[in-house]
Parts: C-alpha cells; sequence; structure tokens
C-alpha cells in the first residue's frame, strides 16, 4: 500500500489521500476508445498498487468514466477510499451529430454538455454523478473548467463566475455541509495573472 498523506492543514473534510491518484478521464475513452475490459483491469492494477482516491467527472466519457468507477467500486468498503467528482455541467441526451467532444472522445453515448454553474446546476450535475456512480455521497466536489480556455473569452467566464458564486457555491457548500460531499473545489486549466 502507498504510503498516505494527512492534509489537515487544508481543511479537507478529515480525508486521508494515497500519495498516488487515479485520474479517470482515460476511462471515458478519451483520444481513444478502450473497452470495458481494459477499463475494469486498469483500476485494478491501481487499486493493486494502493492507490485509493480516483478522481472522475461527468465530462469524462459524456458520463462513461462515471459509470466505469461504479462497476469497479461495487462491493468496496465506502470509507475504503476517496472518490471526488465534479459539477457546473450537465450532460443530456442529444443527436449523434450534436455530441460533445467529437475528435476528443470515442465511441461514448450521444450526449452533449451545457454548462449550468448554478444552484440548482450543481444540485442536479451532482444527483447524476451519484446515480451513475451508485453511491450517495461523493468526497470532494470540485467546481469543473471554470476558465477562459473552456468558456472562450473574458466575457463568458465572467458571466459563469457570476453565476457560480451567485448560486452555485453556495449549493456546495450547502451538500459540504449536510455531509453529502466532504470537501470542495475548482479544477481550473488556465490562470489569467
Amino acid at each position: 500500500m502507498l504510503a498516505t498523506r494527512h492534509w489537515d492543514r487544508l481543511g479537507n473534510g478529515g480525508l486521508t489521500f494515497t500519495e498516488l491518484g487515479f485520474g479517470t478521464a482515460p476511462l471515458g475513452n478519451l483520444y481513444r476508445a478502450i473497452g470495458e475490459e481494459d477499463a475494469q483491469a486498469t483500476l485494478q492494477a491501481a487499486w493493486d498498487a494502493g492507490c485509493r482516491y480516483i478522481d472522475t467527472a461527468p465530462l469524462y466519457g459524456l458520463g462513461l468514466s462515471e459509470t466505469r468507477v461504479n462497476h469497479f467500486l461495487r462491493g468496496k468498503p465506502r470509507d475504503g477510499y476517496v472518490l471526488s467528482t465534479k459539477v457546473g455541467r450537465l450532460i443530456r441526451v442529444c443527436p449523434p451529430a450534436e455530441r460533445t467532444g467529437q475528435g476528443k472522445f470515442f465511441d461514448t453515448p450521444s450526449r452533449r454538455e451545457v454548462y449550468d454553474y448554478s444552484h440548482d446546476g450543481i444540485m442536479r450535475s451532482l444527483e447524476d454523478s451519484l446515480e451513475r456512480l451508485g453511491i450517495d455521497r461523493i468526497d470532494v466536489l470540485y467546481c469543473h473548467d471554470i476558465d477562459i480556455f473552456n468558456h472562450g473569452s473574458q466575457e463568458a467566464l465572467d458571466r459563469r463566475l457570476k453565476e457560480f458564486m451567485g448560486s452555485g457555491y453556495q449549493a456546495m457548500v450547502r451538500l459540504r455541509e449536510q455531509g453529502v460531499v466532504k470537501a470542495v473545489g475548482a479544477g481550473i486549466n488556465e490562470w489569467q495573472v
């Protein structure tokens, strides 16, 4: 088992992380399709190596990654791992030609992303993730991709930040206070200085 590190100074909800985490974007068929058997074998290899922190997101394979994580974690003790997912996007069924991530995600369901950083959007996104993951709580919930890289301009980002700070952030805090999540944060691809 990998050595664990405590991050109490971060106020992380009492979570203990393994030094190595497993990011599941490739399990969502990022850049190439992989089969279910290979996905499960990859998760098992990480588990066997002692990795107990798994990060996923609705975007990764338009729900596919979360579903594959569900298959793997089923039957494992819920307190035996740390799991994070993300909010800020709702994943909706669409015609195949309108699927998000064409050329980036392969062999995924016909779904498209809809950005929604509002209180209701955060709540719906988490509820959908819990359903795909087959669990009733998340350890770390990140606001996903609230950056210029994903939104295309400072003006578009400012609208999303206003939406998030106006109500979405309060939803995340409320979820933490209710014990549905232990810690909250943000996943951002680009910083503007």
